[in-house]
């Protein structure tokens, strides 16, 4: 279908054979969402979903948004009011909405408009976030991001737009700053909504500053993703209003909660197995939620399972919904089934509840169209809604939150928050590992496999001089269907002596093409051990300033000490912390000691 004959209304219903879509009228459009929403209620009213309950959980106020007007002083205060008096599940500003329905109209025009035998349009969900998000203890594919994506691809599809949903959950990784400096390598440069979802390792009463870094890094991605936020309501979120230019939606975490407290208690229900819908049954047990409930337990995150604090009678009820928690068939011997993971269930839950949402945000897209319809063709409206994302950018350009936040000496705040970068980083999964950029590798592949693996670390042979890029093996699973995240490294060990790298490498130097000199700014980010407590054998990068152990140089200068951001250190020299306004450099690792104890593990090194 040309982009001529693609306007035809009358050819809303047929198909070219290649999913190219007609301009269909509103109703037609509506016709299509309406079909597929019928499809979905019929399968989620199923005894092996959520039955009768389905009409309760997806109702309105858990699945449209409470939208309140632009931050005005005074006025948002009783929009927050309001808010939590409703128990909204979703919250977003009239300004992100229509940033996210526009977002999605530019979707649908590009499918409209493109060429004969030409990929459909793309709309892409990134889940950034922690060991919870990624799924740990559960299968890959019970994940929230994957039921997101099943519940929703039909739909998309009906408007001639491929949704994909992508599960980039890290555990032991909070937001920033390796996260947030590392956005395009680890996530790629096409998001259109990226969901933080760090705050079982980055609590509300923590300060703003790593938001506000995670903000200010969206805003200048590619495409500027919108940025969805699964946490409590609270000052992160109200910090976030102050960005001007990009949109935002927050899951309220405490009106999740709500909804999990609303499910049948299934220990007052007689005969739960034959009476409650699978994806309800021993979900809630009591006051446990999958026989977990919150407790004062830091190194649980907060939770713990609900039979090791109570009576014994209470804690045989109890146990039912710990021992439904996890199903990971035909994966026997899955780790991390902990209480602070949540179970497939959860999981299950979650995604319905945001892929519902989507759902409803396409039908406000579509009501968009109808007025910009009346009076302009397909091309002439992309060109307007485009026109609107360009101002959006330099509005964001303009928008300054939180300088303060990062104080760096030597370094502008500016270049910290907005400056060019690239990363050269090993994490898994990643855009950079998946395609071959980090290794300069030809093998691509997914996460799932077929990529450039480095080496085992324990099976290793000496490098060569080369740095090279290493895995544990205790890092992984045995069965492939289980998490993707693995906290990969560059390696330097005490018996390979001297090894060097170049960073950025030619691959990335072409790929993530700047626009602006280097500042010669190099920020070495360090593997997080658990709990941050590393094995004796780790060297730390502070060593580099007591020039007995760890000695590192750029382009053959010694480092004589560094500059702590959080997990990361920034180089400094003789002269500073600039190394000279070029693209590449040549980093100098060697660990000077008594034998072969020593080493030092490198999650990312970051070049401004």
């Amino acid at each position: 279908m040309s982009a001529s004959s693609a306007i035809l209304e009358e050819q809303c219903e047929t198909s070219d054979g290649n999913g190219n879509v007609a301009f269909c009228s509103v109703a037609e459009l509506f016709g299509k969402l309406v079909k597929e929403r019928i499809r979905l209620g019929q399968q989620l009213t199923a005894m092996n979903e959520y039955g009768t309950y389905y009409n309760q959980i997806f109702s309105d106020i858990n699945t449209k948004a409470f939208s309140f007007p632009a931050v005005v002083k005074g006025r948002i205060k009783q929009s927050i009011q309001r808010q939590k008096k409703q128990n909204h599940l979703f919250l977003s500003s009239i300004r992100s909405m229509k940033r996210l329905t526009r977002r999605i109209l530019i979707k649908h025009l590009e499918a409209v408009l493109r060429e004969e035998n030409s990929p459909p349009p793309v709309f892409t969900w990134i889940t950034a976030g922690d060991s919870s998000a990624a799924g740990h203890g559960n299968l890959y594919s019970q994940s929230y991001t994957a039921v997101l994506q099943q519940t929703v691809q039909a739909h998309f599809e009906a408007l001639g737009i491929h949704f994909e949903a992508k599960n980039y959950g890290m555990g032991n990784y909070n937001s920033a700053p390796e996260l947030a400096l590392c956005m395009n390598e680890i996530f790629g440069d096409d998001i259109d909504v990226l969901m933080w979802d760090f705050a079982s390792l980055q609590p509300s009463s923590e300060p703003v500053h790593k938001s506000v870094l995670w903000a200010h890094r969206a805003g200048i991605h590619p495409t500027r993703p919108i940025l969805f936020y699964y946490d409590l309501f609270g000052e992160r979120f109200l910090k976030l209003q102050e960005f001007d230019g990009i949109g935002s939606v927050l899951m309220n975490a405490d009106a999740l909660q709500s909804i999990r407290q609303s499910m049948p208690d299934s220990n007052t229900v007689a005969d739960p197995m034959h009476v409650l819908p699978e994806a309800i049954r021993y979900y809630r047990c009591g006051q446990s939620i999958e026989g977990g409930i919150r407790c004062d337990d830091s190194m649980r995150n907060f939770v713990c399972y609900a039979d090791e604090h109570i009576s014994e009678d209470e804690a045989l009820d109890d146990n039912l919904c710990r021992i439904q928690k996890f199903d990971t068939n035909p994966c026997i011997d899955a780790r991390f089934q902990v209480s602070w993971h949540p179970g497939w269930q959860d999981h299950k839950l979650k995604g319905h509840l945001l892929g519902n949402f989507l759902i409803t945000a396409l039908d406000d897209a579509v009501i968009e169209l109808e007025q910009l319809k009346a009076s302009h063709d397909p091309g002439t409206i992309l060109k307007h809604l485009l026109q609107e994302e360009e101002k959006d950018r330099r509005t964001f350009k303009r928008t300054f939150v939180g300088k303060d936040y990062w104080n760096i000496k030597g370094m502008d705040w500016k270049l910290l928050l907005r400056g060019e970068s690239i990363c050269h980083t090993p994490l898994l999964p990643s855009k950079s590992r998946l395609q071959g950029l980090t290794t300069e590798s030809d093998l691509v592949g997914d996460e799932f496999g077929n990529f450039d693996t480095g080496f085992n670390q324990f099976l290793m042979k000496a490098p060569e001089g080369v740095l090279p890029l290493a895995f544990d093996m205790n890092d992984r699973q045995h069965c492939q269907l289980l998490e993707v995240d693995h906290k990969d490294f560059f390696l330097v060990r005490e018996q390979d002596g001297r090894v060097s790298t170049l960073v950025p490498n030619e691959r990335e130097l072409e790929v993530y093409k700047r626009s602006t000199r280097p500042e010669g700014i190099i920020m070495v980010c360090l593997k997080l051990c658990p709990l941050n407590k590393c094995p004796a054998a780790y060297v730390s990068i502070d060593e580099i300033s007591q020039s007995t152990r760890l000695f590192v140089n750029v382009d053959g200068k010694p480092v004589t000490g560094v500059r702590k951001v959080d997990n990361c250190n920034i180089l400094v020299g003789e002269r500073g912390i600039r190394w000279g306004r070029k693209d590449q450099f040549q980093l100098d690792f060697h660990i000077n000691g008594p034998g072969n104890l020593y080493v030092l593990k490198v999650s990312s090194i970051i070049v401004f």
